[in-house]
């Protein structure tokens, strides 16, 4: 709808292929969405954190058109899978390289990407994984894409363009934030995200240790995606697609904590509401 609304469609063979791309990384997005909270019990049985997150990535059409960004953001999610499932014991070594890994080459796409090594070592202080070797690994597994693509632009002559990615380019105007079809889901997003963390903060006390880690991480990968966000180049809903993963978490554990049902389908209901008003302003 985005694409159809807000360009100019060129049907080349080449732009063509570009949109089927996207479509289908998007669809694979969902998946690998749903395949880490299914698998790490990050929500209940249900598909309220699926639903968020599609209705707020529809919020931000913009993200449609931010290749670069939208493919960082698939590549995390492989690190993300890693991280999450640092709980069960298995394979750590290997977890954690590969984490290590997909954010190196995610950090190609987009410098601020980098951050989320962070994520890694919350990761080892939360589930006590904490040993020399294990602080090491991610370095190396962060590093490894990162010399193969320096490597790449000292054979080919092109090393400005590897030293252009170090760049940390930032972003602190928030001007454009001031625009309705922004304002509007922000409100939203950020409001539900409050009473969210309100209401869920004396629950944590009463859930499993197993389950109090996993949230202990999901906030402090909301953290890392506020941080991200704030200095971004980006001012145009785009930026947000970083918030997304947590927050949908967030809110669904909200929801399926709550014991009123009106409250849930209000929730549900403005947030779908939102997701088709902002393409008429």
């Amino acid at each position: 709808m985005a694409t159809f609304l807000f360009r100019t469609i060129d049907f080349s063979k080449a732009s063509l292929g570009l949109s089927l791309a996207i479509f289908i990384g998007f669809i694979f997005m969902l998946l690998l969405i749903n395949f880490i909270l299914r698998k790490n019990n990050l929500t209940g049985d249900n598909s309220y954190a699926l639903y968020i997150i599609i209705v707020v990535l529809g919020s931000f059409y913009e993200i449609i058109f931010s290749i670069n960004l939208f493919f960082s953001n698939l590549l995390l999610l492989f690190a993300f899978r890693k991280i999450y499932s640092l709980k069960s014991g298995f394979n750590t070594k290997s977890k954690l390289f590969d984490a290590g890994f997909w954010i190196g080459i995610s950090a190609i796409l987009y410098t601020w990407s980098v951050l989320f090594l962070v994520l890694v070592y919350i990761s080892l202080f939360i589930y006590n994984k904490i040993t020399l070797k294990n602080l090491a690994i991610p370095i190396i597994g962060f590093l490894f894409p990162v010399i193969v693509f320096f490597t790449y632009h000292f054979y080919f002559d092109s090393v400005e363009l590897f030293y252009s990615k170090l760049v940390f380019n930032y972003n602190v105007d928030f001007s454009n934030y001031n625009q309705l079809k922004y304002v509007l889901p922000l409100s939203l997003l950020i409001t539900i995200l409050i009473w969210s963390v309100i209401f869920l903060t004396p629950k944590i006390l009463q859930v499993s240790t197993t389950f109090k880690s996993a949230l202990q991480l999901i906030i402090g990968h909301f953290i890392i995606s506020v941080i991200i966000i704030v200095f971004s180049i980006q001012r145009n809903g785009s930026e947000l697609l970083f918030l997304v993963f947590p927050s949908g978490i967030i809110i669904a554990n909200f929801l399926q904590k709550t014991s009123s049902n009106l409250l849930k389908n209000l929730v549900l209901y403005l947030f779908l509401i939102v997701s088709v008003v902002v393409y008429f302003l």
